[in-house]
């Protein structure tokens, strides 16, 4: 009798101790949500300011720089034509001058469909990646609908008396059995809540980073932006000099 009074007196003093380690595991656990849930919202800020950032980049900045470029070999190719050879060797220059200019604008062309290459194949690895990250939501999703699922079937059989059932069977043997297992778990639980906390920490200086570089970044495509507004200024005023020349020419 003295050791079985005992072996209730340990489980009482056992169960407690767990119940303060769940507590504070609890408390954790939920501090770590609450972290990865922000993370996961300044994540998505960033992907937006990134959206933000190409749509400047490659619709506008791109957009209007490479008119520049093609108003410009336009001018030259104008001013090409316009030339009056007066003897083959000119006519000779005024030729190869244009096949020049068109090679010139061609090798462009070519360097800027290598580029549209490199940013289809990486939008296509972001596109991969994102499809990735839907099908580990919906994984997590399934995972708790069944858990929901397995939950109600086993309330409904607690509900009918299976729990009160198995306190009425309830042993101090068993009991001990079953107070060590949940110290086991809630070791393996407090071993990963510090490691998903260190995680959680690490990631949020990583994305703070990556915040702070995709400012820089969109404040550098808009100061490029103001360059390639004042260049297109600039050539306008290239395509009045070469009108005023053609007028000269002709």
């Amino acid at each position: 009798m003295a050791k079985k009074t005992d072996l209730i007196s340990e489980n009482k003093t056992n169960i407690r101790k767990n119940r303060r380690r769940i507590f504070e595991l609890d408390a954790e656990v939920s501090t770590t949500y609450a972290e990865l849930m922000l993370l996961l919202a300044d994540i998505e800020e960033n992907r937006s300011l990134l959206q933000r950032n190409f749509t400047s980049a490659f619709m506008g900045n791109r957009s209007i720089a490479i008119d520049n470029v093609n108003d410009l070999y336009g001018c030259r190719m104008a001013m090409l034509e316009a030339l009056e050879p007066s003897s083959d060797v000119q006519n000779n220059f005024k030729v190869r001058m244009s096949n020049q200019v068109r090679i010139e604008q061609l090798e462009n062309r070519t360097d800027l469909n290598d580029t549209l290459r490199d940013i289809a194949t990486k939008m296509i690895e972001v596109n991969q990646m994102l499809q990735s990250v839907n099908g580990l939501i919906t994984e997590a999703n399934e995972s708790v609908v069944e858990q929901g699922d397995t939950m109600i079937s086993e309330n409904a059989d607690w509900a009918d008396g299976s729990i009160a059932k198995q306190m009425r069977k309830a042993t101090s043997n068993a009991n001990a059995q079953f107070v060590k297992s949940n110290t086991e778990r809630l070791d393996k639980l407090l071993e990963r809540a510090n490691i998903a906390e260190k995680d959680a920490n690490d990631l949020v200086n990583r994305v703070e980073n990556d915040t702070k570089g995709i400012l820089e970044l969109g404040d550098d495509i808009a100061k490029r932006r103001e360059r390639i507004q004042a260049d297109r200024e600039r050539v306008v005023a290239n395509q009045r000099r070469t009108a005023d020349l053609l007028i000269k020419l002709k």
